[in-house]
């Protein structure tokens, strides 16, 4: 009987020590795994940066998406793709000054 409990109290303080650390689990991936992760449509941009220059491309959002990344210290990278939907950039968002959507 006491190796069972030895065991239920492992499991209770790896669970606690989880939650501590702060383990991040996508539950909806072991939830609903089969559903599909529907794709937004790209939207067609013209990305005006604080240097006065300017790009037309394409992104997935006007904010950071997921594919993107904030760094420490405030510089953040986000892609830029083609209208087949082939990343074809990277910009960092501290440099943009404004985004114009495209119709």
């Amino acid at each position: 009987m006491s190796r069972r409990w030895g065991w239920a109290f492992l499991a209770l303080v790896l669970l606690a020590v989880g939650i501590v650390a702060g383990w991040s689990m996508e539950w909806n991936g072991i939830i609903g795994g089969n559903q599909v992760d529907e794709q937004k449509p790209l939207l067609k941009v013209e990305i005006h940066f604080s240097d006065g220059s300017m790009l037309v491309g394409y992104v997935k959002e006007l904010g950071v998406s997921k594919e993107g990344t904030i760094y420490v210290g405030g510089s953040s990278t986000n892609y830029l793709y083609d209208a087949g939907g082939h990343v074809i950039g990277v910009f960092n968002y501290s440099h943009v000054s404004y985004m114009k959507v495209i119709k």
